[in-house]
Parts: C-alpha cells; structure tokens; sequence
C-alpha cells in the first residue's frame, strides 16, 4: 500500500502539466477535437453540482457524451481572463484550481467564478475529468 503521507514520485509530472496546459487552454477555446484526442475512449466528465441549479451538472461516459456536455457549457458561456491559482500533481491525478470571468453569450451578464478541476491520467490520456463550479451562481447568470 502506498504511503499517502507522501506525494508519489512520477518522473512523468512535466509530461502531465503539459497535457493539462493542453486541455485547458482547449476547453477555454472550445477546441473539442483537442479534448477528444487527449482523452481515452470511455473519458468521464463529472459537473459536479445540483441539477436544480445547473442543467449542466451530472455525468457523461464516453467522448461522444463528454463533448456535448463541454459543448453545452461554451455555447452558453465564454470564459475570459482565466488565470490557474495552483496545480497539484500526484501521480496519475492533477489538481487545478482556476479562476476567471463566465460571460453569458445570450444576455452579455457575467460574474467572477472560481473553480476546482480534478483529473485522473492513464497514461498519457484523461481518463476522468471533474469540474466543479459555484452551481447556484452559475444558475443566477445563466437566467
């Protein structure tokens, strides 16, 4: 069992920082093909939050799945001046906390958010990717 006092030693954290500045900047631009091709096949995305609050919420198995989800999610919101406030990598998972601006595209109303993604490698591909953003908030600007 490993000891998890200690962070694990992963001579590939270079790799994976690279991967996710990839993955962010392509989720922030709306790159789907990106996200797809750094994703295994059966990626899951999890929106964490309350499905009362955010009909994004919940989550989707799969490429085809995962990408309509992030699909919804940029058609109704832009996201601007996104900066990483810290990045924890562990072996096969990456921490990220981010924090920005969310614009809504249909009545220009937008807020200051701030947001945690937890991501889970195998190997050099995502195999899980878990947001969570302030759902009530989201849901205030999203009316």
């Amino acid at each position: 069992m490993q000891d998890i006092s200690q962070p694990a030693v992963d001579d590939n954290r270079p790799r994976k920082l690279a991967i996710v500045t990839q993955l962010m900047e392509a989720r922030l631009r709306a790159r789907f093909d990106v996200l797809e091709a750094i994703a295994i096949d059966d990626v899951t995305v999890r929106i964490l939050g309350d499905r009362v609050f955010s009909p994004f919420a919940g989550s989707y198995h799969g490429k085809p799945s995962a990408r309509a989800a992030l699909e919804r999610l940029s058609i109704e919101f832009e996201y601007l001046n996104v900066k990483t406030e810290y990045v924890m990598v562990d072996g096969d998972q990456v921490g990220l906390r981010w924090r920005g601006i969310l614009r809504n595209r249909g009545t220009s109303a937008q807020g200051e958010f701030e947001g945690f993604v937890h991501i889970v490698f195998s190997g050099d591909r995502v195999k899980e990717y878990v947001a969570y953003i302030d759902t009530a908030a989201l849901a205030r600007l999203a009316s």
